[in-house]
């Protein structure tokens, strides 16, 4: 066989051996886990992260780390995963604004055909309300109501909205039935406090009663600073454990999309925060970023 032939042969041979880009493991060792999911933070650990996603996640002495893997010293720091915002903009691009049933049916269908990953409506009457909640049943599509009164939010619950950013503010007697329904159909509220304006204290005072009744809090900033939403959570009175639940796994349960990411486990996506102070006693650490991670990759 001629020289060249075999050294094509052997270069060919090289690059099918070599592992794909991307590929090489990465350990973060020693940091203080917090998981997203509400269990205990666990000192001394490990994340294991291959790809764009996390292999492994525990207690430093039950993970391997791979000998091939970049470690990152994790020592006196805390690992927590990437906020999720479930409303990040004050015009979404699933927002409606329709007049008349007629108006909704239509304006949902465009969402469809353009394939949104959910509808964001704020409450009007009854009948445009329930055209534009069965057009997005009927789609496939869930919707997210905006909401500043206790009769908004019952009538979006009533018609199948998933998740609703704002928080009653109209009043503070909050209807021990319909807490309850929030709290059974795991409704995931994100109160959206830093837009409450003059009503800020009411809105902080159901969030603490929703929250103590067990109903699931998120974080939307509605184009603003999630962290900042985390911090008002802690202000009203959730704990800051709690309000990083609600940051994390709950914004990923509101967008349907737990499977994928919200918390730091074996399967889900690597997106997370390696920080250099405790969020767990002071909610305010969630700035204090040294690393950020984002589909196993370090960024900005």
């Amino acid at each position: 066989m001629p020289f060249r032939a075999v050294l094509a042969l052997l270069l060919l041979s090289l690059c099918a051996c070599k592992p794909p880009e991307g590929s090489h493991p990465k350990a973060i060792i020693g940091a203080l886990l917090i998981d997203g999911a509400g269990g205990p933070p666990l000192s001394n650990s490990v994340v294991v992260v291959s790809d764009d996603r996390i292999r492994a996640a525990g207690a430093r002495s039950n993970v391997e780390i791979p000998a091939e893997a970049d470690k990152i010293d994790g020592s006196a720091k805390f690992v927590v995963p990437l906020l999720v915002d479930i409303c990040d903009s004050a015009a979404p691009p699933g927002l409606i604004h329709p007049a008349n049933p007629e108006e909704a049916r239509a304006q949902v269908a465009e969402l469809a055909a353009r394939k949104v990953g959910a509808i964001h409506f704020g409450q009007t009457d009854r009948a445009t309300v329930e055209a534009a909640l069965e057009a997005a049943r009927a789609a496939g599509i869930p919707v997210t109501g905006h909401v500043s009164t206790q009769a908004g939010a019952r009538l979006l619950v009533d018609n199948g909205a998933s998740s609703l950013v704002g928080m009653i503010r109209d009043t503070e007697e909050l209807d021990a039935a319909f807490v309850a329904r929030l709290r059974d159909l795991r409704i995931v509220i994100a109160p959206a406090l830093a837009n409450a304006g003059s009503s800020l204290e009411v809105a902080r005072r159901n969030t603490r009663r929703l929250f103590q009744a067990g109903v699931p809090l998120a974080v939307a900033s509605e184009g603003g600073d999630p962290i900042h939403e985390a911090e008002l959570l802690v202000e009203a009175g959730v704990p800051p454990l709690d309000a990083i639940v609600a940051a994390t796994h709950n914004g990923a349960m509101a967008l349907g999309q737990l499977e994928q990411r919200g918390t730091i486990e074996a399967g889900k996506r690597a997106d997370l925060l390696l920080l250099s102070a405790n969020p767990g006693e002071d909610i305010r650490n969630l700035r204090r970023v040294v690393l950020r991670m984002v589909a196993g990759e370090w960024v900005r």
